[in-house]
């Protein structure tokens, strides 16, 4: 499988890697961590996620400054990378081949080559394995962002996933010169004042559900408008939620436009969100997931996932 995916590198005169919309470190991590490790085979490659505006907090990523959000007139290989199902890029299928990378145990398999490992704690991680095996260069900028992706995706190393594996990757992106201490406070030492104006809206509309087993919170455009924060700098605020003792299941609800909102899912226990998420067009992992809904179903949809977890 590796040599197919070498094959084709090498053979492809314009490579698109691309990231899912609304992108978190792993996918960015992953993204620009491929392309740094394929570039001295690799003709010519754009970097591309559909996101208007990217999380200012991974600029340190090599490449960060590289990211388009409009794709090349034609290209013959596609890369995706942390992307479930192709439509999370916003691509449409062409005349190109495509490889997918990923974690997702609801990925679709939408690849000409699929390289999905669900039992990984991130992307990044499927990411260094496929470069190391094929000997491929890691550079120091690369370890970089593959190790910032893969700490960030495993919570520091606090998920359910996290195993063996997991320390043993990080162990040598260590080695080919990622700085765990300086990532570490690059990712959480550099947060926006917006952000916690934000956070205390955040925590004012906590509503506590099902024997208080059950966490609810949701964030309107003007909230975002008013206290000059972004969509990313709420990335981590569905974790608070399922960081209080009695909750099980964390719901956090965020407009996007003035007819979507996306809900975030995080789980606790024999919860499985990947499900939640699926059932609703959306995907993710079992103590992980989310998914996009009209703003006028909300309130119907909150009540059905209550009766669905049967907490």
């Amino acid at each position: 499988m590796k040599e197919k995916i070498i094959k084709l590198i090498k053979n492809a005169n314009k490579i698109v890697i691309a990231s899912h919309i609304n992108p978190d470190a792993d996918t960015i991590g992953s993204m620009l961590g491929l392309g740094d490790g394929i570039k001295k085979i690799a003709k010519k490659v754009t970097y591309y996620n559909p996101s208007k505006e990217l999380p200012r907090r991974f600029d340190f990523f090599c490449g960060f400054t590289k990211i388009k959000d409009k794709l090349p007139d034609n290209f013959d290989l596609l890369i995706c990378v942390d992307c479930a199902s192709l439509d999370r890029t916003t691509i449409k299928n062409g005349d190109f081949k495509i490889i997918n990378f990923d974690h997702h145990k609801t990925n679709n398999n939408f690849g000409d080559i699929n390289i999905v490992k669900e039992n990984y704690a991130s992307c990044s991680m499927v990411i260094f394995e496929f470069l190391n095996d094929s000997q491929l260069d890691i550079s120091p900028s690369c370890a970089t962002s593959l190790y910032a992706a893969l700490v960030e995706d495993s919570g520091f190393f606090k998920y359910e996933r996290v195993d063996k594996t997991t320390f043993y990757i990080a162990q040598k992106l260590i080695e080919y010169g990622a700085k765990p201490d300086k990532i570490a406070s690059l990712l959480t030492q550099r947060e926006p004042l917006a952000k916690y104006r934000l956070l205390q809206r955040y925590l004012n509309n906590i509503e506590l559900k099902a024997n208080a087993t059950v966490c609810i919170s949701r964030l309107d455009l003007e909230d975002y408008e008013s206290t000059g924060a972004s969509v990313s700098d709420s990335d981590s605020f569905v974790q608070m939620g399922l960081s209080l003792a009695t909750v099980k299941l964390s719901i956090f609800i965020y407009q996007l436009d003035e007819n979507r909102a996306k809900i975030s899912l995080r789980s606790k226990n024999d919860i499985d969100c990947s499900v939640i998420a699926l059932s609703y067009g959306g995907g993710g992992h079992k103590r992980a997931a989310g998914f996009t809904a009209n703003l006028k179903d909300i309130d119907d949809i909150i009540v059905n996932i209550l009766k669905k977890v049967n907490i």
